[in-house]
């Protein structure tokens, strides 16, 4: 839910093919090369280096628990890096109820 809640924040016109796997609660994000320098102070999100190996599905097949939230369409277009960082960042994350800081 996490990512559900990041895509509406960044919008439609700087998102990208977003994969998830739920039952492990994980997301990718795909992004520019040289998003760390953008995102590499959050700890919610890690950028892994350039040539790593991403197993994902066919755009339109759920497969080994794995499914696209936001699908490639072939543009090409990834992920804004600023955006991401300020859905993720400090204000932009979900927030807990008051009372779970008690």
């Amino acid at each position: 839910m996490r990512s559900v809640a990041a895509m509406q924040r960044i919008g439609p016109d700087r998102l990208g093919p977003v994969l998830v796997y739920p039952s492990a609660d994980l997301a990718w994000w795909l992004v520019p090369c040289g998003a760390e320098d953008v995102l590499d102070d959050l700890g919610r999100l890690t950028v892994q280096p350039k040539g790593w190996m991403l197993r994902c599905p066919p755009a339109e097949w759920y497969v080994d628990g794995r499914a696209w939230l936001e699908k490639p369409d072939g543009s090409g277009d990834l992920t804004d890096p600023a955006a991401l960082g300020a859905a993720f960042g400090p204000g932009g994350g979900p927030r807990l109820p008051a009372e779970a800081f008690c």
